[in-house]
């Protein structure tokens, strides 16, 4: 016959298993696995539960760790604790941070973090993968340093911004919205932003923010307050739609970017804007859309060298601000569809479309 052990190979967390001390509700101090099986309510002035130890799993089982608003975490990690694994319940209300793991290489799943203060509802170390959580009404949703990796994620409602990372992380499938303060997804250098979606980031947010050298593919960033997407030096936007945000669609600064195969539409300002004042150029702005843009479609200037071709533009400006491109850049031809087809032989039309460069940018 097996022992309880081997059935339920776990360690509830409770007063005579894992007991507190005057910082913590509960301190897990010896690696293992460890369950909820009630919600835990804040102790005035105490964290939560507190992590202690190296390889260490956390399941709160469905239940929740309920703060008080005091200056403490739900669960706080306070050293760089190796292995750590929390999964399967909620932390709201802590006055310092729903899941304060910032030095602890993480593994977070299933996890509702909701209205609580400090630095963000999730924290995590270095080299962290977060799936399938949720955070909303804290102050920053999620707080993500270098090599981590979240995906299937939402931050909404957060009082400052959705998603903060640092350099060289990976999100997949995320969505931001209705984040007051900066906005939605924010990034230093080197990262990727794949099939996210930033949206109605208001009164004056962004939508996606990023570094230099990133990559930004198959997002949706729409009816933010400001800029939908605006990225640094080295960075490929491929794939996006930037549309009815209260300022750029897309922009661009200090160089060397590719801008591909974007929408923009909408937009209060300009929907491709390249107007960083800067001598660097070298960007690529290559088959995108931009129409029914307050200002320009396509702003090119202030630097040079860059390429613009095979693009579409449509009644920005009021009609009369499609393209405006300064000089020393290399533009494919500028083709006024509309006073072509507008011409009664329309079959003649046709045929100069069709044998115009293909490098052609095109007013429609």
């Amino acid at each position: 016959m097996k022992t309880l052990d081997q059935v339920e190979a776990r360690t509830i967390v409770s007063a005579s298993s894992t007991p507190g001390d005057a910082t913590s509700s509960f301190v897990i101090a010896a690696p293992g696995s460890y369950y909820l099986i009630e919600n835990i309510t804040a102790t005035p002035g105490k964290h939560g539960i507190s992590i202690r130890a190296n390889d260490v799993t956390l399941d709160l089982n469905g239940f929740a760790l309920l703060g008080g608003g005091s200056a403490s975490c739900g669960v706080n990690v306070p050293v760089a604790q190796s292995g750590f694994c929390i999964r399967n319940g909620s932390v709201r209300g802590w006055g310092s941070g729903g899941v304060q793991a910032s030095a602890a290489v993480t593994l977070a799943e299933n996890l509702q973090l909701s209205e609580n203060a400090g630095p963000a509802g999730l924290a995590v170390g270095n080299g962290s993968l977060v799936n399938a959580c949720v955070a909303t009404g804290n102050n920053v949703g999620f707080l993500l340093p270098d090599r981590t990796q979240i995906s299937n994620c939402i931050a909404t409602v957060n009082s400052d911004r959705g998603f903060v990372c640092t350099s060289y992380v990976s999100l997949i499938d995320c969505t931001a919205s209705r984040n007051f303060g900066g906005g939605g997804i924010f990034t230093d250098a080197s990262c990727s932003i794949i099939r996210c979606t930033s949206t109605r980031n208001l009164p004056r947010g962004q939508g996606i923010v990023t570094g230099a050298d990133c990559t930004i593919a198959d997002c949706l960033a729409g009816s933010n307050g400001s800029d939908g997407i605006s990225v640094d030096a080295g960075c490929t936007v491929r794939g996006c739609t930037a549309s009815g945000n209260g300022s750029r669609g897309i922009g661009a600064r200090n160089g060397s970017s590719y801008i591909a195969l974007n929408t923009c539409d909408r937009n209060g300002h300009n929907g491709i804007d390249i107007d960083d004042n800067s001598p660097k150029g070298g960007n690529r702005i290559d088959g995108n859309s931009c129409s029914r843009n307050a200002g320009f479609g396509f702003l090119v200037q202030g630097s040079f060298s860059n390429i613009v071709m095979r693009n579409s533009a449509s009644q920005n400006g009021q009609g009369s601000s499609d393209y405006q491109i300064g000089r020393f850049n290399s533009t494919g031809p500028i083709v006024n569809a509309k006073q072509q087809f507008s011409d009664p032989l329309k079959q003649q039309a046709q045929e100069l479309l069709s044998t115009s460069s293909p490098w052609a940018n095109f007013i429609n």
